[in-house]
């Protein structure tokens, strides 16, 4: 009997911020749905350059340790105060979904791309980026499990959750299942 491993190959986390990736003389941009040091998953866009390799830009925040600010601090942060290093890398489409169960999606496909060119800063960059938002995403996790116990954790959910790009006035247990979903597909498929 043959053994299957459904465990990723590389770390990924969510990362949704738009990409962009040249198709011919052309330079177009597409949302990113997540990343790992090996590729990029793409959504919004009807279709993918028919060429081998296609160039890919980011822009990749630079994501602090949450657990370490006091509660004033994550309320007075804000996405804009991130960092952010470009990435740039050639890449390869090794898998399309398509999302034409319903009409709104008709001619929109998920495109995972695969690095084959990515500079070892870089992928150093984008390793340190899926790093500390899996250790910030363990860190909301926890926080959600004990959320009822006091006002200054439910404070702190609301607004880690917020900085990490989760809508902060869903019901607790919404975002406790986007963010176990989260968490489970860092590494799992």
């Amino acid at each position: 009997m043959i053994k299957k491993s459904y465990q990723r190959r590389h770390l990924r986390a969510p990362f949704r911020e738009h990409v962009l990736y040249t198709d011919g003389g052309h330079i177009q941009k597409a949302l990113s749905l997540n990343l790992s040091e090996g590729g990029i998953l793409i959504d919004e866009l009807p279709s993918f350059p028919e060429t081998d390799e296609v160039s890919v830009m980011m822009q990749i925040p630079q994501l602090p340790a949450f657990r370490n600010f006091s509660l004033l601090k994550m309320q007075t942060f804000s996405k804009d105060l991130f960092l952010r290093q470009v990435v740039r890398a050639t890449a390869i489409m090794v898998r399309r979904d398509e999302l034409s169960q319903n009409l709104d999606n008709i001619f929109r496909s998920k495109f995972g791309l695969q690095f084959t060119k990515i500079s070892d800063q870089h992928q150093k960059v984008i390793s340190d980026y899926v790093s500390n938002f899996a250790s910030n995403l363990i860190y909301l996790q926890t926080m959600i499990d004990s959320f009822s116990s006091d006002d200054e954790i439910k404070m702190r959910t609301r607004t880690l959750a917020k900085i990490l790009g989760y809508n902060e006035v869903d019901k607790i247990s919404l975002l406790r299942n986007q963010v176990s979903s989260d968490y489970k597909s860092l590494q799992w498929l």
